[in-house]
């Protein structure tokens, strides 16, 4: 009896003691606290383990709430991570917009919080955490001043992490410095332009230096950051000029600037800039590429060295890869090419350039009305010397040209103007009575480089 009575005695002590001593870690900035309090605290980090991973996010929440406000140094980063995740959860799924307001606030505490306790984490530093931050306060604040709150947190961001910047955040960055220009673009234009060099030179570095499995989505920011600024009003031929002209020759052998200085061009349709000439030079003796090489070909057309061109523009299709996404650019370079043939007079070369561009956009009319120019050329007519079967050529242009109609509307209004043209020039009724081998719905081949059936008109 004496025995059970201090065992009593003892539990009772061993209680009373675990009670006093039971401390939450947000009072003594501890990790999981002492006591009761700790042992509630890790019971809350298995749940909320078990219930993110099970989908039952409502159940998460509640975990990570009990978590986030009396241990929040329990669950290291991933709490803030999950825990942004499912606030806005809980946000999605509330109609009252008071009430979905203070979700956002609690949104934003969390980031808050997340870079008071993790903000010197290695991986994941403050600079990271803003830019996440920054994307979801675009997304879901509706602040019309966003600009004065997001952007200071996407620079910070993507200045200290440079190429290992998210990809989304780098568009979030250009798109707000996008708004910013539009707001006053005589104020930003030159900071503006240079944002664009400062974006294009960490997404170029990101696609070099990321893992192959983000590559896409760089490559895809790249060319939408390209786009932006092109359609920005900001892009015209004189102010690149002006901006780029001293960059160029002070970034002789910087191959990442270069480039990105020649695609801005190419964007902006200035490939007739003694600017974009010296970049692509410059980089082209660096590292070949197709726009390098693309640069150097229009280059030579401007001089009218047409055979200097040619070897341009095809070494430019050469260092294409393989892939269809470069088909539209591989058309750009053979409908150049087929238009240089042209100017040298080398029409079956130019027709075989022309019918590859086609290969590679069939939607694209502007072969068509190349092919039916020349076609038509009197100069270059295989029936030279018969005034009749010489006609039958525009036979063959007007087919060219109603296909270029039939492909693409916008060379519909061209392509018109040139079929009521040349149909004054086709064989008449007496000229196809008097040719036996011209009969009226039959077919007729035209020999020579032209090399084609036309149906015979009356």
């Amino acid at each position: 009896m004496k025995t059970f009575r201090i065992f009593l005695v003892a539990g009772a002590f061993i209680l009373t003691a675990t009670s006093a001593h039971a401390v939450k870690a947000i009072d003594d900035g501890s990790k999981f606290g002492t006591g009761e309090d700790s042992i509630r605290c890790l019971e809350q980090v298995s749940l909320l383990s078990s219930y993110y991973k099970i989908k039952a996010y409502d159940d998460a929440y509640n975990s990570f709430k009990i978590i986030y406000d009396e241990c929040p140094q329990a669950a290291g980063r991933t709490l803030y991570n999950n825990g942004a995740f499912l606030i806005k959860y809980k946000m999605s799924q509330e109609k009252d917009k008071a009430k979905k307001q203070d979700w956002f606030k609690l949104l934003m505490e969390c980031y808050e919080k997340r870079i008071q306790y993790f903000g010197n984490d290695k991986k994941y530093p403050e600079s990271y955490i803003r830019g996440r931050q920054a994307i979801d306060y675009i997304e879901l604040s509706g602040d019309p001043n966003m600009l004065d709150v997001v952007l200071p947190w996407l620079e910070m961001s993507i200045t200290d992490r440079g190429s290992a910047s998210e990809a989304a955040v780098v568009d979030y960055y250009f798109r707000m410095k996008e708004k910013q220009y539009q707001s006053d673009t005589e104020k930003y234009k030159e900071s503006f332009i240079n944002d664009f060099l400062k974006v294009a030179r960490i997404l170029e570095g990101s696609i070099v230096l990321g893992e192959e499995k983000t590559k896409d989505a760089y490559k895809a920011t790249l060319s939408n950051v390209n786009s932006i600024f092109v359609k920005s009003g900001a892009a015209d031929c004189a102010t690149l000029d002006g901006v780029f002209a001293s960059k160029v020759e002070a970034n002789t052998n910087n191959v990442v600037d270069l480039t990105a200085i020649i695609k801005l061009y190419k964007g902006a349709n200035c490939t007739e800039s003694d600017v974009y000439f010296s970049a692509s030079a410059k980089a082209h003796k660096l590292n070949p590429s197709s726009e390098t090489a693309a640069g150097c070909g229009y280059q030579a057309i401007k001089k009218e060295e047409y055979a200097q061109a040619l070897d341009f523009f095809n070494e430019a299709i050469t260092l294409l890869d393989e892939s269809a996404e470069n088909d539209s650019i591989r058309y750009d370079y053979q409908y150049i090419i087929a238009g240089i043939l042209m100017t040298q007079d080398k029409y079956a070369d130019a027709k075989a350039a022309a019918l590859k561009a086609i290969q590679y956009a069939p939607n694209q009319g502007k072969p068509y009305i190349a092919l039916a120019r020349m076609y038509a050329d009197p100069k270059h007519n295989p029936y030279s010397d018969d005034k009749i079967l010489a006609k039958t050529v525009y036979w063959a242009a007007v087919d060219k040209l109603e296909k270029a109609k039939a492909v693409d509307p916008d060379c519909a209004e061209e392509a018109q103007a040139l079929i009521n043209q040349f149909r004054k020039y086709y064989p008449t009724k007496e000229d196809v009575f008097f040719k036996p081998e011209l009969k009226v719905g039959e077919t007729f081949h035209i020999g020579g480089w032209i090399n084609e059936s036309v149906r015979c008109r009356d």
